[in-house]
């Protein structure tokens, strides 16, 4: 009984993290302030005439200085998801139909982890899914202050062929954990109690 309750209080952590995360998409959000309010991301849209869909850009303001950085010119459209702490963001980048790709941000460090590459470089026997294949990484949600969960899915372009998905712990420390994996491109990554 004592083990059960545990388990139920560790599905509402993670459960409440998850609904804690704020969410933002661009090109049609203007803007998201982290949690701690550190940081806003603002979408530079641009409205005029003469303007074209490049011109779209994501910048990265820090609300103490002032400082601004060119994160991205946003192709096709953005997917970003604040850490409870707001001291990282994860960001999906929709570039085309057949590729997605997922980043780590850490603001106040000026850096940026490539998540599709970390899991390829902790798990390299996953590298077969990008051959050939529509392939997408999406970062889903936090499942705590540290830890995401990380959506590998797509289909092989080969006749016949199947879909894939696997779902994957991701730490801003850099581990990586397989949850699941299986042979269809929209089974969704749920984490699960053992």
């Amino acid at each position: 009984m004592e083990r059960l309750a545990i388990l139920v209080l560790l599905a509402l952590a993670s459960i409440q993290c998850h609904s804690q995360t704020r969410f933002a998409n661009f090109p049609f959000a203007k803007r998201s302030t982290s949690p701690d309010g550190g940081f806003t991301l603002v979408n530079q849209n641009c409205i005029d005439r003469g303007c074209q869909d490049i011109d779209r850009k994501l910048w990265l303001i820090s609300n103490k200085t002032n400082d601004r950085k060119l994160l991205l010119e946003i192709e096709r459209s953005i997917r970003i998801g604040w850490a409870p702490t707001g001291s990282t963001f994860f960001l999906n980048d929709n570039l085309g139909s057949n590729v997605a790709e997922a980043y780590l941000y850490f603001p106040a460090e000026n850096r940026r982890v490539d998540v599709g590459s970390l899991i390829d470089q902790k798990i390299p026997s996953d590298r077969h899914f990008e051959s050939d294949s529509h392939h997408y990484f999406n970062a889903l949600y936090w499942i705590n202050e540290t830890s995401l969960m990380v959506k590998r899915f797509g289909h092989f372009d080969t006749e016949g062929a199947q879909g894939f998905t696997v779902c994957y712990r991701v730490n801003v420390a850099g581990d990586v954990q397989r949850l699941s994996q299986s042979g269809y491109e929209g089974n969704s990554c749920e984490l699960r109690a053992k």
